[in-house]
C-alpha cells in the first residue's frame, strides 16, 4: 500500500495503489504511524498512484494541514498526467508544490 523512506529530515511516503475510498482509511493509519513528531516535513509520492477520489483528495489535503499545523511543511511528488489534471481542476496543484520527483521534492526543503 505505502513505502516509507527516510531521507535526511524529509519522511517519503510513496503510495501503492491508487487513493479511493475503498483504501483510504488505511492509508491515513499507514502514514499517521510514520511520521515523526516536531516539524514535519513530508514528500508524498504519487509516481504509482493511478486515481485519486474526491476522499483522495480529502486526505492529500488533510495531510498537508496537519503538516501546517505542527510547523512543518508538505509536498507532492511524481504525479501522473492523469493525477495532475485531478489536482490542477481541483484547485490543489495552486494550493501544494508538486516536484517531478520525489529527490527534487526532498532537496526543496534544503532551499
Amino acid at each position: 500500500m505505502i513505502e516509507y523512506t527516510r531521507q535526511g529530515a524529509v519522511d517519503l511516503i510513496q503510495l501503492r495503489d491508487s487513493l479511493t475510498y475503498s483504501n483510504v482509511d488505511r492509508v491515513r493509519t499507514a502514514i499517521e504511524q510514520t511520521i515523526k513528531p516536531g516539524q514535519p516535513r513530508l514528500v508524498l509520492d504519487l509516481r504509482e498512484m493511478a486515481l485519486c477520489d474526491s476522499q483522495g483528495l480529502e486526505l492529500i489535503l488533510d495531510l498537508r494541514d496537519r503538516c501546517v499545523k505542527r510547523g512543518g511543511m508538505f509536498k507532492l511528488a511524481g504525479a501522473s498526467h492523469l493525477c495532475q489534471d485531478i489536482l490542477r481542476v481541483t484547485g490543489l496543484l495552486d494550493q501544494i508544490e508538486h516536484y517531478e520527483d520525489s529527490v527534487l521534492a526532498a532537496g526543496s526543503f534544503a532551499v
